[in-house]
C-alpha cells in the first residue's frame, strides 16, 4: 500500500521564506499520480487529488474534508476503485463550488467492499458526480461528469445545494452513473434530484439553456436496494396520498431522473429494489418539473425514457406541487408537470412495480398540465406493459395510466369498463373514497384522496398451481416474545422480524421453539447471534437485542403443541380457536403475533432459600455466560447457568432444568410447561427449588 502526502505549502514556506498563516487542512493534501493500492484511513482528513492513474483506494473510517474545494478530485482520465471499509465521511465544502467526490468527465470511479461510505456535496454540489454554477450557460462550456459505478457497499449520498445526491450538479449535465449492488440512500437538494441532475433551468430562467436543455444522462440499476428522494429529510414509507402531499418537500425534481428543468432520457431498471419519490412537479422516476414559458422551453431535448424490467422490484412516487394544484403535478413514472412529453415507459419482464400519484397526472405516463408549446394537454408517446409484470397504480386524478397515449401496448385484460373508475382484472371496488383499500404488488394498502377524484389500476400476475388454479401469495410477517422463533411444518424457522410467502387460504402448521442462549458452537467457536428485531419498521436500534438461533440438531428447544395460522380472503375476518389451535389473520393485517401467552410462558425460577448465588440451567438453551476461562468445552456448554433464570419457553413442552449452586450441580427436574391455571391471564410462571 502506498501513500503520498503532499504538504505544498509548508514546502513554499520553507522555500520562499514567505510568512504566512496556512491552515492544517490547506497543507496537507494527498496527491495520488502512481498506479497502485493506496489507504485513506482516520489519519488523513485534508482533501484529496486522483490524477491520470488507474488505483484502488481503500477508505478505512476516513473522515476527509475540504476548504474551497471538493473533498476527493478525481481527474486527468483516473479509473478508481474506492474499497469502503468501517465508517467513512466525505465533505464538500458548503460554501464553494465543490463536491464530496468529484469525478471529472473522462474519469471513472467504483465502489465496493461491505463498509459505509457518507458523502456531502459543497455548493451547487453532487455529493458524488460534478459541482455546478449559478450561471446557465452553454453546453460546451459547461462543467462535465465522468462515469459512477457502485457494485456493493452502503452509501449515503447528501446532495450539496442544488445539487444531486449521485449525478451532477447546478447546471450540469449527468452522464453514466450504473448501479449493479449495495445499500443506496440518494438525496438531492433544493430541485436537485436523488440520482440524476441537479438544478437544471427554472420557468423563469434566462440566458442560452432553455428547460430542458439539462439531462439526466444514462443510468442503469441492475440490482441493489436504492432509496432515491428529492430532500434530506423525505421518507420513504408513504403510502397515503394525503400523507405524502402533507411531507412534500416542494423541490420540483425527480426522485431517479432531472432535477428542475432537466430531462431523463435513458433510465433502464433491470433488477433490485428500487423506491424513488418526486415532489412538486417532478416525477418519482423521470423527467424533473418544467415550465410554462414557451420561451424558455425546448422540446427538441426534453425526453423521458424509462424501461423497468427482469425481476425489478421498483416503487415510484410523486406528491402534488404546491398545496393543493392537483392538476399540475407530475407522473410517478413519466414527465414532470410542465412539459411536452409524456415521453417512453416500458414495464416488461417480471418487474413488480407500485406507482402512486398524489396529483391529476396518470401514476404512468405524462403531467395533463397544459404543454407550453402548443397548449395542448401532454400525452405519452408510448407505454408498454407486458403481461407478466405485477403493477398496481393509483392516482388522484382521472386514471391511472395514460391510456390516451400515442402508442399504447397493454394487454386487453388490463382494463376496466371505465374511464374514470380505471380497473384491471384483480381490483377491489372502491366504496369509500377517503378510505382507498386495495391489493398490490406489496400487498394491501390503503389511501386517502381528493373527494371525487381518484382511480385504482391493479393488475398483479395471477400464481398458478399443477392443475392450473389460480393461487393467490401473499406476504405473513412473525412476531415472536424475546428469545424465541416460529418452526413451520417444512423445518424453515423465522424470527421476530422476520417474514414468509404464504397462499392466502392455505393452513400453515407451526410450532414454538426457545432459542439457543449459548455464546459458543458446539465445537467451542463464538457464534454470531441474530439481531431480534420487532416486525414493525419504526423500531430503532434502541429497541434490538441480540438472540440465539434455533435448529433441530440440537441448539434451541422446540415445543411439543402444534399450532395453524391461515390468511382470510377478507379483510376483517380476525380469529383465534383454543380447540385446534388455529389463527385466522385477516388480508389487511398479515403479521403473526406470537407474543401472546396462549403460545408461551416466561418461567422465572427460583430458589426457597434465597437466590443469591443460586443458578439454573435448561438443556439446550442456557448452555454458557460467556465468561472467558480456561475450562473445557464441557464447561463452556454446561457450567456457565444463569443466576434466578427467567425464560420464555414454548407451552406444552417438558424442559429439563438444573439446579446450581456456585456453579456446581445440585439437581436436576422436569418441568412441564403449562398456564397458571390459578392466573390464566398471566404471561409468567414462577417455578421454585426446594433448595
Amino acid at each position: 500500500m502506498k501513500k503520498i502526502i503532499s504538504v505544498v505549502m509548508v514546502l513554499l514556506l520553507l522555500v520562499c521564506a514567505i510568512p504566512m498563516a496556512v491552515s492544517a487542512e490547506e497543507a496537507q493534501v494527498t496527491i495520488i499520480n502512481e498506479a497502485g493500492s493506496y489507504v485513506i484511513d482516520a489519519s488523513q482528513s485534508g482533501p484529496v487529488d486522483i490524477d491520470g492513474v488507474k488505483a484502488t483506494v481503500t477508505l478505512s473510517d476516513a473522515q476527509v474534508s475540504s476548504k474551497g474545494r471538493s473533498a476527493i478530485l478525481v481527474k486527468g482520465g483516473s479509473d478508481v476503485t474506492f474499497v469502503l471499509v468501517g465508517d467513512s465521511s466525505v465533505s464538500g465544502d458548503a460554501d464553494a463550488y465543490s463536491c464530496g467526490i468529484e469525478v471529472e468527465y473522462g474519469s471513472k470511479v467504483s465502489f465496493e467492499g461491505e463498509g459505509t461510505l457518507r458523502v456531502t456535496g459543497g455548493l451547487w454540489g453532487a455529493a458524488i458526480g460534478s459541482y455546478g454554477t449559478d450561471r446557465n450557460i452553454p453546453a460546451e462550456e459547461r462543467v462535465k461528469v465522468g462515469e459512477i459505478t457502485i457494485n456493493s457497499g452502503n452509501i449515503f449520498a447528501y446532495a450539496g445545494r442544488r445539487g444531486s445526491g449521485i449525478g451532477s450538479g447546478y447546471h450540469v449535465d449527468a452522464n453514466l452513473i450504473t448501479i449493479n449492488g449495495g445499500v443506496i440512500y440518494a438525496y438531492g437538494n433544493e430541485c436537485g434530484a436523488g440520482i440524476g441532475t441537479g438544478y437544471g433551468t427554472s420557468g423563469g430562467a434566462i440566458g442560452v439553456a432553455a428547460v430542458g436543455d439539462y439531462s439526466a444522462g444514462r443510468i442503469v440499476i441492475n440490482g441493489g436496494e436504492i432509496y432515491a428522494a428529492t430532500k434530506w429529510d423525505q421518507g420513504f414509507d408513504y403510502s397515503d396520498l394525503a400523507a405524502l402531499n402533507a411531507n412534500d418537500p416542494g423541490t420540483f425534481a425527480a426522485g431517479i431522473g432531472g432535477g428542475y428543468g432537466s430531462a431523463a432520457p435513458d433510465i433502464e431498471i433491470n433488477g433490485g429494489k428500487v423506491v424513488a419519490i418526486g415532489s412538486c412537479g417532478g416525477a418519482g422516476i423521470g423527467g424533473g418539473r418544467g415550465t410554462s414559458k414557451t420561451a424558455q422551453y425546448n422540446s427538441d431535448t426534453y425526453k423521458v425514457n424509462v424501461k423497468i424490467g427482469g425481476n425489478a422490484d421498483v416503487t415510484a412516487i410523486t406528491a402534488n406541487s404546491r398545496s393543493k394544484e392537483y392538476n399540475s403535478g407530475g407522473a410517478a413514472i413519466g414527465s414532470g408537470r410542465g412539459t411536452h412529453t409524456g415521453g417512453s415507459i416500458e414495464i416488461t419482464g417480471n418487474a413488480k412495480v407500485v406507482a402512486v400519484s398524489a396529483t391529476q397526472a396518470p401514476a404512468i405516463g405524462a403531467s395533463k398540465q397544459k404543454s407550453p408549446v402548443d397548449g395542448a394537454t401532454p400525452i405519452a408517446d408510448s407505454i408498454v406493459i407486458d403481461d407478466n409484470v405485477d403493477l398496481y397504480a393509483v392516482s388522484a386524478g382521472s386514471y391511472a395510466v395514460d391510456k390516451d397515449a400515442a402508442s399504447l401496448s397493454i394487454s386487453p385484460e388490463y382494463f376496466g369498463s371505465s374511464d374514470r373508475w380505471f380497473f384491471g382484472e384483480d381490483a377491489v371496488a372502491i366504496t369509500d373514497i377517503t378510505n382507498v383499500k386495495a391489493e398490490s404488488p406489496k400487498g394491501e394498502m390503503t389511501y386517502t384522496v381528493p373527494t371525487g377524484s381518484v382511480s385504482l389500476w391493479s393488475r398483479i400476475k395471477p400464481v398458478q398451481d399443477e392443475q392450473g388454479a389460480e393461487v393467490k401469495k401473499t406476504t405473513l410477517g412473525i412476531v415472536t416474545p424475546l428469545a424465541m422463533a416460529v418452526r413451520f411444518e417444512d423445518g424453515s424457522v423465522y424470527y421476530s422480524g422476520d417474514s414468509v410467502e404464504v397462499e392466502i387460504g392455505k393452513d400453515y402448521h407451526f410450532q414454538m421453539c426457545c432459542v439457543d442462549w449459548s455464546t459458543r458452537d458446539t465445537n467451542g467457536e463464538k457464534k454470531i447471534h441474530k439481531p431480534y428485531e420487532t416486525f414493525y419498521p419504526a423500531a430503532t436500534a434502541s429497541q434490538h437485542v441480540n438472540h440465539g438461533i434455533y435448529s433441530d440438531d440440537g441448539i434451541g428447544l422446540a415445543g411439543t403443541a402444534v399450532y395453524t395460522v391461515r390468511i382470510s380472503d377478507s379483510y376483517t375476518e380476525r380469529s383465534y380457536d383454543e380447540a385446534t389451535k388455529t389463527f385466522v389473520l385477516p388480508k389487511g393485517d398479515r403479521v403473526l403475533r406470537t407474543d401472546v401467552n396462549k403460545c408461551f410462558m416466561a418461567y422465572r425460577f427460583h430458589f426457597s432459600k434465597g437466590d443469591y448465588n443460586k443458578q439454573t440451567g435448561i438443556d439446550k438453551v442456557v448452555y454458557d455466560t460467556g465468561i472467558e476461562h480456561e475450562n473445557t468445552l464441557e464447561d463452556f456448554r454446561y457450567n456457565k447457568p444463569l443466576e434466578s433464570l427467567s425464560v420464555n419457553l414454548p407451552l406444552g413442552s417438558t424442559v429439563t432444568a438444573k439446579a446450581y449452586k456456585n456453579y456446581e450441580f445440585i439437581a436436576d427436574a422436569d418441568v412441564f410447561v403449562e398456564i397458571d391455571s390459578e392466573n390464566p391471564d398471566r404471561s409468567y410462571t414462577d417455578y421454585y427449588w426446594p433448595y
